[in-house]
């Protein structure tokens, strides 16, 4: 099984626009894809019980200055969690603090003080922070305080950009689009996928059904089928197969190679397309009388046989197309006339 996401990376700047300054507005996280945030502009609310959390002796392990808010819903089975804070770009003004304060933090009511506990360790630092959150309930929401430091001498709390990522067995999701195949154009394969039940296949018009993990498709051109699914929070998480379709091979089942310029040579069209296809050819008897690795541009079957014209009659041919499935192997025969 593949664990894929969708990952962005941002380069944290200041002047972010701050839309997470309490915990009703806190901004999704979702596992593998990094984040831009930062807490510039936020602000505190000191009451006893308020969504913000911010109590005059701060929330377990410090101060609230000018807290943003993060969240993440953990997947159906639960577990361990690890949230990276990383890129640290922060105010040096005169005044300032460098530094940030992080922790995990769960509710058992939804942005209500009164329900908060600790769900990870806390740590201050102006480089890097990882919070290792352990044992997490499945299906559930929780949230990060982060938070700037502020201590003697700094007149200002630390205002700061930075790149957050949430990951570990807690909050991955697995999904899986399967293997890749090839197919002549007219033919059919079979796409099989697994993940959620909620998974969807696109594009849709080319599947019988795209809430089905198993579809057979026929393509008219190479494509690209994506296997997506879509979590309680809005997280996306996707996997991708693409199916090739290749022009059918054009095979004449007869040649005269009598050097008049005219049909002298064995024609397989669209051959071109598989450059490291093997070519065995056989008389009656089952004596190899011609092979090769790659046809046309010069190699090609011209009825010789170490530079000797085989009699008239009927050879067999096999065409492996070397692309390691069982499907792409050709055999029939061909007639030499002269």
């Amino acid at each position: 099984m593949k664990i894929l996401h969708l990952i962005f990376l941002f380069i944290p700047i200041l002047g972010f626009t701050q839309g997470a300054d309490n915990c009703v507005n806190a901004t999704t996280l979702c596992a593998g894809q990094t984040q831009f945030s930062g807490n510039e502009n936020s602000t505190t609310s000191f009451c006893n019980g308020c969504e913000d959390g911010a109590t005059q002796g701060g929330n377990f392990c410090y101060e609230l200055n000018n807290t943003v808010w993060l969240t993440f819903l953990t997947n159906d089975i639960g577990g361990d969690v690890t949230v990276a804070l990383s890129n640290f770009s922060c105010n040096n003004d005169p005044g300032y603090n460098t530094s940030l304060q992080a922790m995990v933090i769960a509710a058992s009511s939804p942005c209500n003080e009164n329900s908060y506990t600790a769900a990870s360790n806390c740590v201050t630092s102006s480089s890097n922070i990882i919070l290792n959150a352990n044992g997490l309930l499945p299906n559930t929401t929780y949230y990060i305080q982060v938070d700037g430091d502020s201590v003697t001498g700094n007149t200002n709390a630390a205002s700061c950009g930075f790149n957050i990522n949430v990951s570990g067995p807690g909050v991955e999701i697995e999904i899986d689009a399967g293997e890749g195949s090839s197919i002549f154009k007219g033919e059919s394969t079979q796409i099989e996928g697994s993940g959620p039940d909620n998974s969807v296949w696109t594009p849709a018009s080319l599947v019988s059904n795209p809430n089905n993990p198993q579809n057979t498709v026929s393509p008219t051109s190479t494509t690209t089928f994506f296997y997506t699914t879509e979590t309680a929070n809005g997280c996306m998480y996707t996997d991708n197969v693409v199916v090739i379709v290749q022009e059918a091979l054009n095979l004449t089942n007869t040649f005269s190679p009598n050097d008049d310029g005219i049909n002298d040579y064995w024609y397989i069209g669209s051959i071109d397309n598989f450059p490291s296809a093997k070519i065995n050819i056989y008389d009656r008897w089952g004596q190899k009388v011609y092979h090769s690795i790659g046809y046309g541009n010069g190699n090609v079957w011209t009825g010789k046989s170490n530079g000797i014209t085989v009699p008239s009659g009927v050879y067999y041919y096999v065409i492996d197309l070397n692309t390691e499935s069982e499907e792409d192997v050709f055999a029939g025969y061909v007639t030499v006339i002269k």
